[in-house]
C-alpha cells in the first residue's frame, strides 16, 4: 500500500480547490492510502468524500503547538508522496520518497498552480461524495412544498472585507424578482448562524420568496441543496467553491481578494469584480486588514444586476 500526504487548508475554499488531488490519486491506483490534512471546518465536509482514507483535523493552537501535533501523528509513516500546500517546515521532517511543497508566486488561478506540482494538465476540484449523506428530512418538506426553482444566496464571508453589504443584496434580489427570468424563482439564504445577526435585514424581508437555512443546515447538506438548484450567488468565500464544486452556475463578488487567483472554478462560473483592484484597496500604508469594515463599497447593484443578466441569458 503506497501512502500519500495531503496537507492542505483551515479554509474551506483553499481545500475545495485542493480537492483534485485526492481524486488524482486514487484514479492512478487503488492502492494509494490517501491521509488529508485540514482544518475543523472544510474537515466536517471532506470526511463525505470518498476519495480520502484518513482525515486529520489540525486546529490551531497558541505557539504553533499544531504543527508539533501533525508531526507526532504523521512522523512513524514512510511516505511515497508528501504534498505540502502551506508551505511549512514540517514536510522536511519526514521520511518520504517524493517531497511536493507549495508556494504560490503569480496571479495565476490556484487550482492551476496547484495542478503543477503533479502533473502538465489541470487537476480540476472533484468531491467523490457519500451517496447516503441526505438532506434532513424537515427541510426536504420545505423544498418540495415551495415548486420555485432555487437560486442559493450566501451573504456572509470570512472576512469582513470580501463582504458585501446586505443592504445591497436585499437590493438585488429584490430586482432579480422582479425581474421576467427570475420570476419563479425563490431564494435560499445560506450561512453559518455565527452571520445570522450581520444579514438579519435580509432575512426578515417578507415581500422576498425566501428560505431561510442559515445555520440550520451542515456544509454535506448546502452541498446536496446546491446540486438541486439553478444559480448562485454570492461573496468569495468557501461556499462559492462548494457551488463551482456542485457544478451548478457560480456568481462570485470580488473586491479585495484577487479574482485572477480564486475566481470559483468551471465554465458556467463568473467573478463579478469592484471597479478597484485588490492593492487600491489594501495597498495603502498601515493597512491593517484587522481593523477595516467591507471593501466592497465601489461594487454597485446596478453592475452586479446587469452582470447576472448577460450571465444568465449565456448560460441559457
Amino acid at each position: 500500500m503506497r501512502k500519500v500526504l495531503v496537507i492542505s487548508s483551515n479554509r474551506l475554499g483553499d481545500c475545495i480547490l485542493s480537492s483534485g488531488l485526492n481524486y488524482f490519486f486514487k484514479k492512478k491506483s487503488k492502492d494509494y492510502n490517501l491521509v488529508f490534512v485540514c482544518g475543523p471546518i472544510p474537515g466536517e465536509f471532506f470526511k463525505h468524500c470518498k476519495n480520502i482514507d484518513k482525515i486529520i483535523i489540525m486546529k490551531k493552537k497558541k505557539f504553533s503547538l499544531h504543527w508539533l501535533f501533525l508531526w507526532k501523528n504523521v512522523i512513524f509513516n514512510y511516505w511515497d508522496y508528501v504534498i505540502d500546500l502551506r508551505g511549512s517546515a514540517i514536510s522536511f521532517f519526514l521520511f518520504s520518497k517524493n517531497r511536493k511543497i507549495f508556494k504560490s508566486r503569480s496571479h495565476t488561478h490556484k487550482v492551476i498552480e496547484i495542478s503543477k506540482l503533479l502533473s502538465k494538465t489541470n487537476i480540476s476540484p472533484n468531491i467523490n461524495f457519500d451517496k447516503k449523506i441526505t438532506l434532513k428530512k424537515k427541510y426536504l418538506n420545505i423544498m418540495r412544498q415551495q415548486s420555485k426553482k432555487r437560486i442559493v444566496i450566501s451573504p456572509s464571508s470570512n472576512w469582513i472585507g470580501k463582504t458585501w453589504s446586505v443592504e445591497n443584496f436585499s437590493l438585488l434580489l429584490e430586482k432579480l424578482n422582479k425581474t421576467s427570468s427570475f420570476r419563479n424563482f425563490c431564494f435560499v439564504i445560506v450561512g453559518p448562524e455565527g452571520e445570522r445577526h450581520s444579514i438579519e435585514k435580509l432575512l426578515v424581508k417578507k415581500k422576498l420568496p425566501l428560505i431561510d437555512l442559515v445555520g440550520k443546515i451542515n456544509l454535506a447538506e448546502i452541498f446536496l441543496l446546491m446540486r438541486e438548484s439553478q444559480l448562485f450567488i454570492g461573496n468569495d468565500s468557501g461556499l462559492m467553491h462548494l457551488s463551482a464544486l456542485a457544478n451548478i452556475p457560480t456568481i462570485g463578488l470580488f473586491g479585495p481578494s484577487d479574482p485572477k487567483k480564486y475566481h470559483p472554478w468551471g465554465e458556467r462560473t463568473l467573478a463579478i469584480r469592484s471597479p478597484k483592484t485588490p492593492d487600491e484597496l489594501m495597498g495603502y500604508k498601515n493597512f491593517n486588514s484587522k481593523n477595516v469594515n467591507s471593501l466592497m463599497g465601489d461594487l454597485t447593484v446596478k453592475v452586479v444586476y446587469e452582470e447576472i443578466i448577460k450571465f444568465w441569458k449565456k448560460i441559457r
